[in-house]
């Protein structure tokens, strides 16, 4: 009898994954535990493996598509297996979900008969023949706005002389790319977001490090400007703890322990591994594990645990010489931060106009938990720190 080869169960916060690349093929051989494919999920990789020895009979997902947890993505029996009672049903289970398949508005107007949308977007909807319903709606709630019926009809109205698809290339929007697309596009959703720019003069810190950086180097441990900005944040949410916070159900919660998360740019996008309790932490260790974390980051060997439990981040754009942005919140923290990168710019210094290493430091968050004077003082005590960094040396 033919065994399901199952997405086995991802964890409470992952609903599907993307079959990047089947190593078997339908008819060949496999042996218990033999790595049959590979998966791309929001948050990391893994394989999935034959849970007994056989034939591959059947691969139900192909590559680049997505399989929802538990789903059975192949089938493994003896050769020759009979296995067209198992693929009828399997028909009718697909049928059976197409026929339920109408789009969420639509299902909406069926049952309440109703469309929840602006009166504006209603009116426009009507004035070109449009369903309202096939409308996705941006507004609170999934109310639908006028803007979102005016991009429908761009969508429409496009024609096929404004394209020429032999060279464009189409890429799924799936795995990571998808995740940071939802999660952002919930973000902006979700939060009142609010950016404060600082300006930072950081030659001091530069002298430092290229004092230090070679000493360290011979330990092991490459130094770099972030683990002084995580230190100097870390100081900075003692006098301002709202930084390090979140809206639950209705709830300021303020942490009392400081998750730092770390934006690594891989092939992907971006991923953001957490260093958990970098309030105990000194500046040798946090380099460490910051270090390790991006390694492990970019060769795709992350853990979930690695990648949860955040309660603020720190984004670094600068190392690719992004000099300013809006940076936005990683959901459910209410704050991010952001450096730019470093550069020799003038600046006036005792009426004088002199050369320093200048850089700006972005501090994304919410308004509803986090005042702009809060978010300003928070700031302006990281500017202190980093323009002294001798203070944020171990010991």
């Amino acid at each position: 009898m033919a065994v399901e080869v199952k997405l086995s169960s991802l964890g409470v916060s992952i609903t599907e994954g993307t079959i990047v690349r089947w190593l078997k093929k339908e008819g060949e051989r496999v042996e218990k535990g033999e790595i049959l494919a590979e998966v791309e999920t929001e948050k990391v990789n893994f394989e999935i493996v034959a849970p007994e020895s056989g034939v591959l009979l059947k691969i139900f997902y192909g590559e680049k598509t997505i399989a929802k947890a538990d789903a059975t993505v192949a089938l493994i029996g003896a050769e020759g297996e009979d296995i067209s009672g198992y693929l009828e049903k399997a028909r009718e289970a697909e049928a059976a979900i197409k026929k339920r398949a109408i789009p969420l508005a639509k299902r909406e107007r069926i049952v309440t008969g109703e469309v929840k949308a602006f009166p504006a977007a209603k009116i426009l909807a009507k004035q070109h023949g449009i369903d309202i319903a096939e409308v996705v709606g941006t507004g609170p709630g999934g109310q639908i706005t006028k803007e979102d019926v005016e991009k429908y009809i761009a969508q429409k109205q496009l024609r096929p002389e404004e394209r020429i698809p032999e060279l464009e290339e189409v890429l799924p929007l799936v795995g990571i790319r998808k995740t940071i697309a939802d999660a952002m596009s919930l973000s902006v959703r979700t939060a009142a977001h609010v950016t404060t720019v600082a300006e930072v003069d950081m030659s001091q810190l530069v002298e430092l490090r290229a004092e230090i950086g070679p000493k360290w180097k011979e330990e092991g441990i490459n130094l770099t400007y972030v683990p002084f900005v995580i230190r100097a944040a870390v100081k900075g949410i003692e006098h301002f703890p709202v930084i390090n916070s979140q809206i639950v159900n209705n709830t300021l919660v303020i942490k009392k322990y400081i998750n730092f998360g770390v934006v690594v740019a891989i092939k992907e996008g971006l991923i953001t591994p957490v260093i958990r309790r970098v309030e105990n932490k000194g500046l040798k260790q946090i380099s460490k594990e910051l270090e390790e974390i991006s390694i492990r980051a970019r060769d795709r060997k992350l853990s979930l645990e690695d990648l949860r439990g955040g309660t603020i981040t720190l984004s670094n754009p600068g190392v690719f010489g992004a000099v300013l942005a809006t940076p936005i919140i990683y959901q459910p923290q209410n704050a991010i931060l952001w450096m730019g990168r470093i550069a020799k710019m003038p600046v006036v210094r005792d009426e004088a106009i002199v050369i320093r290493s200048m850089m700006y430091l972005c501090l994304s968050y919410d308004h509803r938990a986090i005042d702009g004077s809060i978010a300003a003082q928070f700031l302006q005590h990281i500017r202190r720190q980093l323009e002294d960094p001798r203070q944020l040396l171990d010991g």
